[in-house]
């Protein structure tokens, strides 16, 4: 068996481990992590925002070694800072790298050594050999070429059905982004230094506007967005679900109620399961937990004029995204 050992447990880590946990222990082979047994242990039972772990979640160490018990499956937990450093199991091909310290090819490339053939970065990669939003770009895919792999970011992934969906139904002239994105650890608690000066600004005291990475990995995946496609992301202090606020000029004319039908047959067809439609009256809170992609707010559906058109998306930037991370590592593993 091709198994997976997965390096970081932040945010995206402990969401990816409890759901292979769940779903595909078996794939499972180790897992590393600087913090002590105790800290990640109580991180991986409980979370703030997601709750308890549906997965009994224990820990032992033996012969000085650690190790995590979820459910039935027994996994060595090691404390490596160095990716080179980590002594992954035998049967281990494919690395995950949740830590968001290595995301540069170089950096997450120390993973491949003995065994290793193969790593997926869960955030942005300026210089992967391929960044990957499964069900745009999914089948150029190439395990025997590419063996650093992104999984480009949350705001990529709910972003780029909804360009796909306008090209498809409408063709695109321009677009724009903003993303309404909540806090992450990348900002500062109290106004402390930071390179981006926004973001040492106190998280829970203001809106933020800062930079996004979505769209380095938008044009990766998709080349033949128009030249000037940008925006900005708007920090604000909330823990759970972002919003894309997509603006676009069209090469067809359309209305509101050809928009809403576009992405009302494309959530019920082609895209089902990754584009979703939300209730009336929608709040950022009513999608914390969901799996899909985007839920398109067809309710925010603005016409500016006969081809300059606003949508609305929402997306729960971990539970999304980590369903879309495992999907990648799953599929990759049968593959290599």
């Amino acid at each position: 068996m091709r198994r997976i050992a997965l390096n970081g447990l932040g945010r995206i880590g402990r969401l990816a481990v409890r759901r292979l946990g769940a779903g595909q222990p078996d794939l499972l082979s180790a897992v590393n992590d600087p913090a002590p047994l105790d800290q990640v242990l109580q991180l991986l039972r409980q979370d703030s925002i997601h709750g308890r772990s549906p997965l009994t979640v224990e820990g032992l160490t033996e012969g000085g070694q650690d190790y995590l018990l979820l459910g039935t499956r027994r996994l060595p937990l090691f404390h490596e800072s160095d990716p080179a450093a980590i002594p992954f199991p035998a049967g281990t091909r494919l690395v995950v790298e949740a830590s968001g310290r290595f995301t540069r090819r170089e950096a997450a490339a120390r993973h491949l050594k003995e065994r290793v053939t193969h790593v997926v970065i869960s955030a942005p990669s300026p210089d992967a050999d391929l960044t990957v939003i499964a069900p745009v770009n999914g089948a150029e895919l190439d395990p025997l070429k590419h063996r650093v792999i992104s999984n480009a970011s949350c705001t990529a992934h709910a972003t780029a059905p909804m360009l796909r969906i306008l090209d498809a139904a409408f063709g695109l002239e321009a677009a724009g982004m903003s993303t309404v994105h909540v806090v992450t650890n990348d900002q500062r608690l109290l106004d402390s230094p930071h390179a981006d000066r926004r973001r040492g600004r106190a998280a829970f005291q203001s809106i933020i506007p800062t930079t996004s990475s979505a769209f380095g990995a938008l044009r990766q995946v998709l080349p033949g967005l128009p030249a000037a496609f940008n925006g900005v992301a708007i920090r604000v202090p909330t823990l759970s679900v972002n919003l894309v606020d997509l603006t676009a000029t069209l090469r067809r004319d359309a209305d509101e109620a050809t928009l809403r039908r576009a992405f009302s047959e494309a959530a019920s067809s082609s895209w089902r399961g990754l584009v979703a439609l939300a209730e009336p009256h929608t709040v950022s809170c009513d999608i914390t937990g969901r799996e899909e992609s985007v839920v398109m707010d067809l309710d925010l559906t603005l016409t500016l004029g006969p081809r300059f058109v606003k949508l609305f998306g929402w997306h729960d930037n971990e539970t999304a995204y980590a369903a879309r991370l495992c999907e990648l590592v799953s599929d990759l593993a049968g593959r290599i």
